[in-house]
Order: structure tokens, then sequence, then C-alpha cells
């Protein structure tokens, strides 16, 4: 028996061993464009094209950031980017949640119909609306201002926060709603003591994915922004290949500072990605 026990030990280290090695190859793998792009930033053009995988031979060259930022106003890309987000965050959180603790919580007629059709959009391509939407921004007059890309990325995003939140809010105990209830808490009121402060993980979740994808996003940016001071960063970088197909130095620059504030954003809040997927997942 002795002897089988440590024969389960050492196969169950095998696993973990097995298992880490899998897990840093994988990370190396994510890893290695953004340490590609940030190395080869800090190179000529001369010497990326002797050797594009050489390490750098001088760090302190920030000609390629100096260019960056005069040539391509990164200062605006920003500013626009982080505007959109922030307005297209505000509004979807502010359908999702009521649309959430509904669901979760309230009795109404054909309310699992209506989640399953919400978890049902979940699987339809985007670019199956864009044209639709594209025609009906048109009529509104709305083609070319900073109103068609925050009502795009918040309604996007509404079927997938719904998903996830009212998982979550399934989870509050419904004493305490009652408790609330019997203390004269209206719907409302309901959501601001109780609801949105038990859901924090969940709603810190939904927005860092939200928020990552989009500033990933150059589809509709690309299609419904065409003023090029409206740009954002994904987009400005995107159009920046065309011009500077050879200036490969100066283009991974580029690409290397759009990349890096989702990376960070994601590092900083991991804790509180993983408390909500795991909350969601128990009930």
């Amino acid at each position: 028996m002795h002897l089988g026990r440590q024969s389960a030990v050492r196969s169950i280290n095998v696993a973990r061993g097995l298992a880490f090695v899998v897990l840093v190859v994988f990370a190396a793998m994510a890893l290695f464009p953004i340490f590609y792009m940030g190395t080869s930033s800090f190179k000529t053009t001369g010497e990326f094209i002797r050797d594009p995988l050489a390490l750098p031979s001088d760090w302190s060259y920030f000609d390629n950031y100096r260019a960056l930022w005069i040539r391509f106003d990164i200062p605006r890309l920003f500013v626009n980017t982080v505007t959109y987000i922030v307005l297209s965050l505000l509004l979807s959180l502010a359908v999702s949640v009521p649309a959430s603790f509904a669901i979760a919580k309230l009795n109404f007629p054909l309310r699992s119909v209506i989640r399953l059709l919400l978890i049902g959009t979940l699987i339809i391509p985007v670019i199956t609306y864009i044209v639709p939407s594209y025609s009906i921004m048109a009529r509104l007059g709305l083609v070319d201002s900073l109103k068609s890309v925050v009502l795009l990325w918040a309604a996007t995003t509404v079927p997938a926060n719904v998903f996830l939140l009212s998982s979550l809010m399934r989870g509050i105990p419904d004493e305490i709603l009652e408790s609330a209830r019997l203390d004269g808490a209206g719907y409302f009121e309901l959501l601001r003591r109780i609801v949105v402060p038990l859901s924090i993980p969940g709603l810190i979740t939904v927005s860092i994915f939200n928020v990552t994808n989009w500033w990933n996003d150059l589809l509709i940016p690309l299609i419904f922004l065409q003023s090029a001071a409206d740009m954002t960063v994904t987009v400005g970088m995107a159009t920046t290949v065309g011009r500077l197909s050879t200036d490969y130095p100066l283009l991974l620059a580029g690409l290397f500072v759009a990349s890096l504030p989702p990376v960070i954003t994601y590092i900083l809040l991991q804790r509180f990605i993983r408390q909500g997927l795991v909350i969601g997942a128990i009930k």
C-alpha cells in the first residue's frame, strides 16, 4: 500500500510538472509578440532589416516613439478611445445591470425565453449586423459621429453582460432582498443598496472584458468614423500600416503602444476577473 501511495504521488507530480511546462509554453507564445514589438521598437530601420530577430544594440534609441508622438498625434487617439470606451461602458452597464437583476430575481412572463434569446445572440457574428447597423445610423445621421460607435459598442455587449451578471445575481440570498422590500425598498433602491455592491466582482469582470474588446476593435470604428480627427488607437495604428510599409520599427512601436493598455489592465485587475468568473460559475 505504501508503494502504491508513492506511485500515486509520483504520478500527480509528473502531471503537475507537465501542466506547468504546457502553461509556460503557452505563456511564452502569448508574450512573445509583445516582447518582439517592444524590443524591435528600439531599432533603426537598417538595424531591423539586417537582423529582425536580434536585440537592439542601443536601448536608448527613442526616435521611433518621438516620431510616433509627433506624426500621429498619439494623445488625441488615446483621448478619443478612452472617451468612447467610458461612454459605452456607462451605457452598457446602465442597461445590463437592471436587466440582469430582473432576469435573475424577478418573476415575469417569458423570462426564460428572453434569457435564451439574449444568449442566442452571442453566436451571431459581428459582421452580420454591420450593414443594417450602418443603414440605421445613416438614416439617423449618426455616421461619422462618436454616438454611432458608443451605441453599437454598448448594444453588442449587453447580451454577454446579462449572461454573466444574471448568473452571479442568482447567488444573492432572497432573504436579503425580501428583508429590504419589507423595509420599503423599491426596485431601484434594491439595485443601489444591495445588488450592485454584492455584484462588484462581476461588474469589474464584464467591464474588463468589454474595455479590452473595445480597445482592440477595428471594424466598427473604421466603418462608422470617417474623420481622421475621431479615430481610435486601433484604427490609427491600422491606417499607419499603409503609410509605414517599410519603416517596420516605427510601425512596431505604434503597435506596442496600442497593445499595452489592455495588457496592463488585465494584469492589474486579474484578481477581480477570477472572482467574477468563479462566482458566476458556482451559481
